[in-house]
């Protein structure tokens, strides 16, 4: 009997240093592969997925960085975006007012190729950060 219901899945990175300032550059984007999650069944074939959160650890805040925007595209230089830009505020640390989170709902449909990848590009509102960890959560 086929499996059924609904299957979350993630895309985590961790150990990040990715420079932001208050302007999108093609060159700073972080590669999230939708089959990195090893329960994934979708290995390196087509298909659908629902885009469900994205969270993103940052540090470093510095000049009045108090928020990201950020837009998921299915090209590295960021002109393909199948999330458009979308802005969070970043909810700082009880004790370190230089670090923080953003967490944005997406709940979009995807149908990828076969290989399956997001290119995430990011900006501050103003100043600048360090996204440390990023984790992109899906189901199918």
């Amino acid at each position: 009997m086929a499996a059924s219901g609904k299957f979350i899945h993630n895309s985590v990175h961790t150990g990040l240093t990715i420079a932001l300032t208050n302007a999108y550059a093609a060159g700073t984007r972080h590669n999230l592969p939708l089959n990195q999650d090893m329960s994934t069944t979708l290995g390196n074939k087509a298909g659908v997925a629902r885009l469900s959160a994205l969270w993103i650890r940052v540090d470093t805040l510095a000049a009045g960085a108090t928020s990201l925007t950020i837009r998921l595209s299915r090209d590295t230089a960021g002109d393909q975006p199948w999330v458009g830009d979308t802005t969070a505020t970043i909810s700082t640390g009880i004790t370190t007012a230089t670090a923080g989170c953003v967490l944005i709902k997406i709940d979009v449909d995807y149908k990828h190729l076969a290989d399956a990848n997001l290119y995430l590009h990011a900006k501050t509102n103003a100043g600048t950060c360090n996204i440390k960890a990023i984790e992109l959560t899906w189901e199918e």
